[in-house]
């Protein structure tokens, strides 16, 4: 299937999310009908689009792959440009992106959220929680309760700090020796680290950091 240098996350703007994430990288097909190859010489990505598939055609269409209600219909801008039907649901499970020739009606991409990589999967299964619109208002209220926990902690940090700090002064806590190991705050943190690579390699630069750097300071000064 011929494709052109364009690609469909051209079809999205600031304020507009016309297709999926998943599909912003993936290069856009093009018409080939009969009237298309007479415009081969003519320039076609330049000429302006003429259509002999309706709207409604299109619609009837997206009607049969059974795409969710709620889809846009973009129209082809050029000869050889392409009708673009996209339903970028509350549910990734229910993502579409179907790309049909505007001369023959013929579907030259029909693209679901079971065809997304692994990788993608997880971007517009995330993108959907983090916006709170996966599981509606219950998403909504996880969402409210992990911002008030945020804030909590950043609260409950100062508060703790207030009660610990040095009599007489504002710097840093005297640190226990005697704390235990949290198994389980190691887990979790491990776990941060596999599924979000940035947050691992950070941690792993402070705890070099800690071991290697930090710690020749610390005993160069209990040494002087």
């Amino acid at each position: 299937m011929p494709k052109s240098d364009k690609q469909a996350g051209e079809l999205n703007n600031a304020s507009v999310q016309t297709v999926p994430w998943a599909m912003e990288n993936t290069p856009m097909p093009v018409s080939t009908g009969e009237h298309a190859e007479h415009m081969d010489h003519m320039h076609m990505s330049s000429a302006p689009a003429a259509p002999t598939v309706s709207l409604q055609k299109v619609v009837d269409i997206a009607r049969a792959r059974e795409i969710v209600p709620g889809y846009s219909i973009t129209q082809p801008k050029t000869a050889d440009g392409v009708f673009t039907v996209s339903v970028f649901a509350d549910d990734p499970r229910d993502d579409a992106t179907l790309h049909i020739d505007q001369y023959t009606g013929k579907v030259l991409a029909d693209v679901r959220y079971v065809d997304y990589s692994a990788v993608s999967k997880a971007t517009e299964l995330g993108v959907m929680l983090h916006e709170g619109k996966f599981f509606g208002w219950v998403n909504q209220l996880l969402i409210l309760l992990v911002c008030l926990l945020v804030l909590l902690s950043s609260v409950s940090g100062l508060v703790i700090w207030w009660k610990r700090r040095p009599q007489n002064g504002l710097g840093v806590p005297p640190l226990r020796h005697d704390l235990p190991r949290w198994k389980t705050a190691t887990v979790v943190m491990i776990a941060l680290g596999v599924l979000f690579p940035l947050v691992g390699i950070s941690m792993l630069i402070v705890w070099v950091l800690d071991r290697i750097v930090l710690s020749r300071f610390a005993k160069r000064a209990a040494t002087a």
